[in-house]
């Protein structure tokens, strides 16, 4: 190229501007814009072409990849990163989604789970039944609470708008099932607190319904319906709550008082008639007999029984015909007993109690009755509501109704109950009639009830011979326990300076007709020589029951033939002047050694000797286990008895019968500082065994078991005879029954 192209910058551009220049330009520019458009849709073409060849290798490319992913690298498809976290969101959804309805059902759940087996707690001692019972007791409350909770904030679709017609529901929960009013005693004190929350949660249940309903109207009735039937039955629990409360304040002792002047005298006359014309298998009689001391047994057990002096001439009747029939009067009082309890502990725990419960129930059953009739009326499944919901409602208006249903069945089907309620209608028929021509028409209503719920009665399948309670002993031999305890490993012992007690060698013994004929027989020989003044001048004073020295025994042994060995072992004993706690012991560990070296069941003492020995563990059981009349200085006291005789034992090598042995001989026991009590223990075995003793010797010893039982029945408090009422019973309630029957309680 010359050097002047290169200054133009194209071939044939002259610097001059000559002829020949523009022309030759002009060429060259139109040359070069068809040749930049050849180009551009070569371009084109070629960015087409590229595109198609390219997209199929990309897509071949991702599919081989994947298949490798799945082929060669399969932990990582399931390593829980974003599969996981849409896992718990998909179950958040759900829950946020059915959250109301699964909590529903869950509140329905545990009220028929209360209904159910609540009434199995009266009859069997059992930790697990009363864990599962106390966790559903309280998880049935918090769980309505829940749910009407969320029904305030509840801003839900139409076709969920029937999720606010279960808010009568959740009263008719919280107001709870006639089997378990109370868990405990220390529920019955929280009436007040239910109250506040009754208030609460129905002003709560009528906003949240006023406010968030746009149903239909034809819901509206039988919303009305549930929520009075709800309020009803809440109202009604708290009622009971108080009730039972008020047995133990301290206006109890003028009504106590009241009862004992209306009753008392024609109990213990009707007690007298029926043993001594051997009617005892007329049930009827012995439920008329029964409502009339209900009132008064019910303030005995719960010690506010007023001291009444003067009347115990009144049962010596009734202790004379014991005497006089011991075999059909031992059945029939300790029948009487267990009756006695059994109302005690629907009283104060339940709500299945006379005629007026019954009539609180049907008002309830109309009213839930009334309800399901107008939902099935309103025909809510073609309202467009969510199927689920209706199915929901469906169940818990149905459920509802079942309940009360079952409630009324359990009455009429239960053994006593029916039976009280005649009596108190006739008694009512009979007590308040007068020349007013309206008493006089509500006294012949009452007669005719009375008479139509008999007829009911006896066409019903009556389950009077059905036990109310476990009629088992708990033992517990100190012995025993002490070698479990030096025989136990390295973690138990660990565990036992926790707290935590696994194996105190705690048995059962089914209460056998003999031990409770022998006791029975022994009270009426004790009423009688108190009610005489005999005894060396120990009369009355020994009924006070505000110590225990050992009077029945004392009075026992001077009044026996030949009984100077007997005295002698109780002077040795120091019986008059020890505390409970340390005689219990002591006669326990006496009685143990006694049953090692008497051995032959065969000896006419047999029954004292099985008596003294189940009786003996069930005491020991009482005071170490349960304890009952325990103050800090008895259980100091115990705790220093049980050490000194697990070094005792951790000196020994032997077994519990060369332990034994060894006590009795003297070389066990004397030289430990903390042992005391087993040198007392062998001293007092010693005169027992005596050959002159061996006449006396087990009467002795199961006199002093009856002594200390009576005075654990009548001083452990009430609340420990209402605790043991839902725990399976306790025998010693039933002896402090007995007590009443015989008229301890009134000398």
């Amino acid at each position: 190229m010359r050097a002047d192209e290169m200054v133009c910058g194209r071939p044939g551009a002259y610097p001059g501007g000559s002829a020949a220049g523009p022309t030759t330009s002009r060429a060259a520019d139109r040359a070069e814009e068809e040749e930049t458009r050849t180009l551009g849709r070569n371009a084109a073409a070629g960015t087409k072409l590229a595109s198609q060849c390219v997209r199929p290798c990309v897509r071949d490319t991702m599919r081989v990849l994947r298949e490798c992913r799945d082929c060669v690298c399969p932990a990582v498809s399931s390593y829980p990163s974003m599969t996981h976290h849409s896992s718990i969101g998909q179950v958040q959804q759900l829950w946020n989604k059915w959250e109301i309805q699964m909590m529903v059902m869950v509140s329905f759940s545990l009220q028929v789970f209360l209904l159910s087996l609540a009434g199995f707690r009266k009859r069997h001692s059992s930790s697990v039944l009363n864990m599962v019972l106390w966790l559903a007791y309280l998880s049935a409350d918090s769980a309505a609470v829940f749910v009407l909770g969320r029904l305030t904030l509840y801003t839900g679709e139409p076709r969920h708008q029937l999720l606010l017609f279960w808010a009568p529901f959740v009263l008719f929960h919280l107001g709870g099932q006639e089997t378990i009013t109370a868990f405990s005693m220390e529920d019955c004190k929280l009436w007040k607190r239910h109250l506040l929350n009754l208030t609460t949660q129905v002003s709560l249940a009528t906003y949240v319904v006023a406010k968030q309903w746009h149903g239909g109207n034809q819901l509206v009735a039988p919303m009305v319906f549930m929520f009075i039937s709800g309020t009803v039955k809440y109202a009604e629990r708290i009622w009971a709550l108080k009730v039972a409360t008020e047995t133990r304040e301290p206006g109890s002792s003028s009504f106590a008082r009241l009862y004992f002047s209306w009753f008392a005298e024609d109990f213990y006359n009707d007690m007298a008639n029926i043993i001594s014309q051997k009617d005892e298998k007329n049930f009827r009689r012995i439920m008329e007999s029964v409502q009339k001391s209900f009132w008064l047994s019910l303030h005995f057990v719960m010690d506010v029984t007023p001291s009444v002096a003067g009347h115990g001439l009144h049962v010596l009747g009734i202790v004379d015909r014991i005497e006089g029939c011991e075999d059909s009067a031992n059945h029939l009082v300790y029948r009487i007993a267990e009756i006695h309890l059994s109302l005690l502990c629907d009283y104060l725990y339940t709500r299945i109690e006379g005629i007026k419960g019954v009539v609180r129930r049907f008002i309830t059953l109309v009213l839930t009755s009334i309800a399901l009739a107008l939902f099935l009326a309103a025909r809510v499944q073609d309202m467009g509501y969510s199927r689920a919901d209706v199915t929901i409602s469906y169940i818990l208006l149905v459920g509802a109704l079942m309940m009360e249903i079952s409630s009324i069945l359990m009455w009429v089907l239960s053994p006593y109950w029916p039976y009280m309620s005649v009596s108190y209608l006739n008694w009512y028929a009979d007590y308040y009639r007068s020349a007013n021509r309206i008493r006089i028409l509500v006294c012949d209503i009452s007669k005719a009830a009375g008479t139509v719920l008999l007829h009911v009665i006896r066409c019903t399948p009556r389950p009077e011979n059905r036990v109310e309670w476990s009629r088992k002993m708990k033992q517990y031999n100190m012995l025993h326990g002490c070698i479990h305890e030096k025989q136990a490993g390295r973690l138990e012992k660990m565990m036992r300076r926790i707290g935590i007690k696994q194996g105190d060698c705690i048995t059962y013994v089914v209460i056998s007709s003999e031990v409770k004929k022998l006791l029975l027989g022994k009270l009426v020989e004790i009423k009688k020589t108190n009610a005489s003044g005999g005894g060396g001048g120990a009369g009355e004073e020994g009924l006070s029951w505000k110590s225990f020295d050992g009077k029945w025994a004392r009075r026992w042994a001077f009044d026996a033939n030949n009984a100077s060995a007997a005295q002698r072992a109780l002077e040795v004993s120091k019986i008059q002047g020890s505390s409970f706690v340390s005689s219990v012991y002591l006669w326990h560990i006496v009685t143990d050694i006694c049953l090692l070296v008497d051995d032959d069941s065969t000896s006419s003492d047999s029954n004292f000797k099985i008596f003294s020995h189940e009786v003996s563990n069930y005491t020991m059981y009482l005071v170490a286990k349960r304890d009952a009349t325990l103050d800090s200085s008895g259980y100091f006291r115990l705790k220093s008895r049980r050490k000194g005789l697990v070094r005792a034992l951790s000196k020994h090598s032997g077994d519990l019968k060369e332990f034994i042995e060894g006590v009795r001989d003297g070389s066990i026991g004397t030289k430990h500082r903390n042992s005391s009590g087993l040198k007392l223990a062998h001293d007092v075995s010693s005169e027992l065994l005596k050959p002159e003793a061996e006449a006396h010797r087990w009467e002795l010893i199961a006199t002093v078991w009856v002594e200390m039982l009576c005075y654990i029945a009548l001083n452990c408090g009430a609340e420990f005879h209402a605790k043991a009422l839902i725990n399976g019973g306790e025998f010693v309630s039933h002896v402090k029954i007995v007590l009443f029957i015989l008229g301890f309680c009134f000398s």
